[in-house]
């Protein structure tokens, strides 16, 4: 037997090993989902932060069943209650973040633990919900920094499948799922135009070419924008051609499939159902200015509901969707400029412009393991000229309102979900800890693997210092 079938025993030994002998300590949260709320109970003294209302100094808040039942200054409490007693501590709404792969990817280097993508270009039947481990390691981090709900996005190809929001805290992904069909994810294609910052740095880092300047070379470039943009062409024409098969379809058979043929519906038609319908939103993924104004009119056209995903550049076109009346997904706020001739700080003062034409905008951390820096994406758009109060509302009653949900999350309201925090301070400034979640009304169990990674050393250090004082 030679060396390399050797390695590639042990290599599959090893995977065994790691896939089948620790599915409990590598991909498993060990906190357990809190009951349902069974007595009433007052929180008492803190400063509360309704975000759709002013914050009420030394306030009350009651609850019971799942809803807030009183909020308000000096109301009565009702009798038999739990009171938590919170001066000087604050409350506010469960924060959302809006786009995420939380329960869709654990590992991204191991393809077991990935399931954000499917097989082909045109998947609007993959349900991201019957996907999501509700065990996920990811969940109980993001939770610990204040997060109470998330919307889950599959990607990849052109229609990557169906989105969830995700109630952060339950047994199973139908525990989990508050909109199981949360909106019809599209990715639309990059149409050229100027290049990207992101795009530049990749093309000197593998030796494209270039002049002595370290300008791209215009002649290696010139044929780059026709050809994208024939591949672009097709794409969208995929797209287009899916959806008036759909509408088709529709038209033909109706939703309960009360036909006389009895033939078996078309999965992947049926799922379009409701976005062709109306009764949900095309969340499209598109960054630049050229590439979201192409998808707002298709979508408009197509007579759809538009919501942009990502929006790099929305902010060039503010004026445009706030015409439109185009909610944008905006994010991630912590990364690179667009281009090398924008500003430093364009990534961060996107959240403000938006803001300032109207546009009805939230704020979105894109990630999985760093889901939990959420606040600190919106911080950094309150420093550089968003208003406190619209940051506050950019991870909580904007997003509740952009996923239709703000009937229910997103405020301290009474009649809403008991869904809330309570913190020792702002929780947008990094200091600040998370000391108790409720989850409609559910008590939540903060603990995660950092903590217990955290509460594992503090102990190894504590034993070292006892070793040496004998």
């Amino acid at each position: 037997m030679n060396w390399f079938h050797k390695l590639s025993i042990v290599a599959v030994f090893f995977s065994c090993w790691f896939l089948l002998s620790g599915p409990d300590s590598t991909f498993g949260s060990d906190p357990i989902p809190g009951p349902l709320q069974n007595g009433t109970i007052a929180i008492v003294g803190a400063t509360i932060h309704p975000v759709d209302g002013p914050i009420i100094e030394d306030g009350i808040i009651v609850f019971s069943r799942g809803r807030i039942t009183g909020i308000g200054r000096g109301i009565p409490l009702p009798n038999n209650c739990e009171v938590i007693q919170a001066h000087g501590k604050h409350v506010y709404p469960g924060l959302i973040a809006s786009a995420t792969s939380l329960g869709l990817i654990e590992i991204s280097s191991v393809r077991a633990t990935n399931d954000q993508r499917e097989t082909g270009d045109l998947n609007p039947n993959a349900r991201a919900a019957s996907s999501v481990n509700p065990d996920s390691e990811h969940i109980p981090v993001a939770r610990a920094n204040g997060i109470a709900l998330a919307a889950t996005r599959p990607g990849g190809g052109l229609i990557s499948g169906q989105s969830v929001l995700l109630r952060l805290d339950g047994w199973s992904w139908e525990d989990l799922a508050v909109e199981p069909y949360l909106g019809l994810e599209i990715q639309w294609p990059s149409q050229g135009g100027r290049r990207r910052f992101f795009e530049q740095e990749d093309a000197h880092a593998h030796g494209h070419s270039h002049d002595r300047a370290g300008e791209v070379d215009p002649r290696a470039e010139e044929t780059r924008p026709s050809r994208r943009s024939n591949s672009s062409s097709a794409k969208i024409a995929k797209i287009t051609e899916l959806f008036d098969q759909a509408k088709l379809y529709c038209q033909s058979r109706s939703a309960d499939h009360e036909i006389f043929d009895g033939s078996a519906p078309d999965l992947r038609l049926e799922a379009l159902r409701p976005a062709i319908e109306g009764t949900c939103p095309v969340y499209i993924h598109a960054e630049g200015a050229r590439e979201i104004r192409a998808a707002v009119e298709w979508a408009l056209g197509a007579k759809l509901r538009p919501v942009i995903v990502g929006g790099r550049e929305a902010p060039r076109v503010a004026s445009f969707l706030a015409e439109y009346k185009v909610p944008v997904v905006y994010g991630p706020v912590h990364r690179l400029p667009s281009s090398r001739d924008d500003a430093y700080d364009d990534p961060f003062t996107g959240p403000a412009k938006l803001a300032a034409a109207g546009v009805d905008f939230c704020i979105g951390a894109f990630d999985t393991s760093n889901v939990r820096n959420l606040p600190y994406h919106d911080a950094t758009a309150a420093a550089y000229g968003l208003s406190p109060e619209k940051a506050l509302e950019s991870i909580t009653l904007a997003p509740a309102r952009i996923f239709g949900v703000a009937d229910r999350y997103g405020s301290l309201a009474r009649g809403k979900s008991a869904t809330m925090i309570i913190t020792d301070g702002d929780p947008l400034e990094i200091p600040t800890q998370v000391e108790a979640m409720w989850i409609d009304g559910r008590s939540v169990d903060l603990t995660s693997r950092h903590t217990q990674l955290r509460d594992k050393y503090a102990e190894k250090i504590r034993r070292k210092a006892e070793r040496r004082s004998f």
